[in-house]
C-alpha cells in the first residue's frame, strides 16, 4: 500500500475512536507480545543474519527486554492512564484540577539497526498504550529483521490501526512529509537534525534518542576487577554497537594498571584467547566496518589487546587502546565498535573534568566506585541522561526507568510511565462550581464591578501567603 494511503486509513482508524478503549489496547499489548515470544527463534535467525548478534544476546537484550516491557504495561496501564489530580492553591481546589491523557493520534516509530527488535518495539508499546494508532519503520540496515516485522505485524496486530512500512530513505523521507501525533527517532545525530527539521515543517511532537560519546568512570575506590569485566561486556556486546556503550573509559591513576591487567585476564576468560563473531557479532556493513578500521588506523595510541580486523567478514575484534592524545579520534567520535580507549585520571576531580570533554552530554555514564557518596558526587556533576553505579548499560533494564538522552545525546524519553506521558497529550481540566456562594466569589471579573474595591477585594482574599520556610 502506498504510504499516503497507510496515513490516510490510520488517521480514518484514529478518528473512529477504535483505539481509544482500554481493554483494546490491552488485547492489541498481548498481541505484540505472542508476536515476539511466538517468533523468538525466527527473530534469533533474523538478527543473526543482519548482525551477527550471539543468540543469548538476542534473547535477554532484543525478545526478553521486549516482552517483559509489555507485562509492565499491562500490569500497570490501568493506573497510569487515570485522570491525575493536582494540587493547587486554595480556592482553586474546588475546581476538582485534573490531568487526563489523550491520546496524540496518528504516531511514528523511526527504528533503528543494533538493537533493531528492542529499539523500534519498546516505543511502539508506547504508541498503542496510549491508544493512538502507529506506523512503525524499521531500519533497511536490518533487513531480515525488518522483513519478518512487516511480515508479521498483520497477523498479530489490527492492521488498520498499525502498520509497518519498510524501505530505505525514500520511505522514511514519504513518511516525514505528513504530520504526526508524535514521532520518535533513534540513530545518529546528522539524520536526527534532518528528522528534526521535518518535523518542524509539519509541527510534530518529536522525541530524539542519538546515543554519543559515554564514559566510564573507574575510581580507586572500586572493586577493579569487576568495572573491567563489565565494562569489557558492554563494550563488546553487540559488537560495540549499542548507543549507551561507553566510549571511553577514564581511570584513577592509582589503580589504571591494576585495570588494563583485569581487562587482559577478562578478556582470556571471556574468550579463551579466541574471540570471534560467534561470541561477539560482527559490524552492520561495508561502510560502518570503514569507519571503525579508519579510526582504529589513524589512532596514535597503543593497542594493548586485540586490534584484529578482518574487511571480508566484518568482523573487528574487542580491542583496548592507551596512551591517547585528548584529540586522537578514538576520543572525539562516537566508535561505535569494539574498540576501547582507556585514559588515565589523577585524581577524581580530574576524572569529571576528563569525562566533561570526553563525553559531553552523554546518553549514558557509568561509575564505578565503592563509595556511595563518591559515586553520587561524579553522577551529579556530569551531565547525561541516565547514569549506572557499579555496573555499565544497567540503566536500560527496570522496566519502570525512563530512557532518553540529554542535549547532544537528544531529547525526550520513552519505557513505562514515561511512554505514555510522551504519546499522550496531557489535557488540563477543571470543573467549576456553579452554585450561588461561589458565582459571588467570581464577581471581580465581570466588568460591572467597581474597581478600587474589586481590587481590594483581590489583595485580601486572593493572594497567596509567602511560605515561612
Amino acid at each position: 500500500m502506498a504510504i499516503d494511503n497507510v496515513v490516510s486509513e490510520l488517521r480514518t482508524s484514529f478518528e473512529s475512536g477504535k483505539t481509544r478503549p482500554i481493554a483494546w489496547r490491552k488485547e492489541q499489548l498481548r498481541g505484540l507480545w505472542s508476536l515476539v515470544i511466538d517468533n523468538r527463534d525466527r527473530f534469533a535467525e533474523a538478527i543473526h543474519k543482519d548482525v551477527a548478534k550471539p543468540k543469548v544476546q538476542v534473547e535477554v537484550l532484543e525478545v526478553l527486554c521486549v516482552a517483559n516491557e509489555i507485562i509492565h504495561f499491562l500490569h500497570n496501564l490501568d493506573d497510569w492512564l487515570k485522570d491525575e489530580p493536582v494540587s493547587t492553591l486554595p480556592p482553586f481546589e474546588n475546581w476538582s484540577p485534573i490531568i487526563r491523557r489523550q491520546p496524540k493520534g496518528l504516531c511514528l516509530i523511526l527504528g533503528t539497526w543494533n538493537y533493531p527488535l528492542t529499539l523500534t518495539l519498546l516505543p511502539f508499546i508506547g504508541v498503542i498504550a496510549a491508544g493512538n494508532t502507529g506506523i512503525l519503520r524499521p531500519s533497511e540496515f536490518a533487513p531480515n529483521t525488518a522483513d519478518l516485522l512487516s511480515e508479521l505485524f498483520p497477523k498479530y496486530l489490527d492492521s488498520s490501526c498499525f502498520q509497518c512500512v519498510t524501505g530505505g530513505k525514500e520511505a522514511a523521507q514519504s513518511l516525514l512529509k505528513h504530520s504526526f501525533g508524535h514521532i520518535l527517532f533513534t540513530g545518529g545525530q546528522t539524520v536526527g537534525k534532518a528528522v528534526m527539521q521535518s518535523a518542524a515543517t509539519t509541527l510534530s511532537p518529536l522525541t530524539l534518542e542519538l546515543g554519543g560519546r559515554n564514559a566510564v568512570i573507574v575510581s580507586d575506590k572500586a572493586n577493579v576487577h569487576l568495572a573491567a569485566k563489565r565494562t569489557l561486556w558492554s563494550k563488546a556486546a553487540s559488537a560495540g554497537q549499542t548507543c549507551f556503550a561507553p566510549n571511553v573509559a577514564i581511570v584513577h591513576e592509582a589503580v589504571y594498571d591494576q585495570f588494563l591487567e583485569s581487562l587482559k585476564q577478562v578478556h582470556y576468560d571471556f574468550y579463551k584467547g579466541s574471540p570471534s563473531i560467534d561470541n561477539v557479532g560482527r559490524i552492520v556493513n561495508t561502510a560502518q566496518f570503514s569507519r571503525v578500521q579508519s579510526l582504529l588506523s589513524s589512532t596514535k595510541g597503543k593497542i594493548v589487546l586485540g586490534g584484529k580486523l578482518d574487511a571480508d567478514s566484518l568482523y573487528a575484534e574487542p580491542t583496548v587502546v592507551v596512551d591517547l592524545e585528548p584529540e586522537d579520534s578514538l576520543l572525539t567520535s562516537e566508535v561505535f565498535g569494539p574498540i576501547l580507549p582507556v585514559v588515565r585520571a589523577t585524581d577524581i576531580e580530574h576524572a569529571i573534568s576528563l569525562a566533561k570533554s570526553l563525553a559531553p552530554e552523554s546518553l549514558g555514564l557509568y561509575v564505578f566506585s565503592e563509595d556511595p557518596e563518591e559515586a553520587n558526587t561524579i553522577a551529579n556533576s556530569v551531565p547525561n541522561g541516565s547514569t549506572a553505579i557499579n555496573d555499565v548499560m544497567a540503566q536500560i533494564a527496570p522496566t519502570s526507568l525512563p530512557f532518553g538522552g540529554f542535549g547532544a545525546s537528544g531529547f525526550g524519553s520513552y519505557r513505562g510511565k514515561a511512554s505514555i506521558d510522551t504519546f499522550s497529550h496531557q489535557r488540563s481540566i477543571v470543573t467549576v462550581p456553579t452554585n450561588a456562594d461561589f458565582e459571588a466569589m467570581l464577581e471581580w471579573r465581570y466588568p460591572y464591578a467597581d474597581p478600587d474595591p474589586t481590587v481590594a477585594f483581590i489583595r485580601a482574599n486572593m493572594t497567596a501567603p509567602l511560605p515561612t520556610a
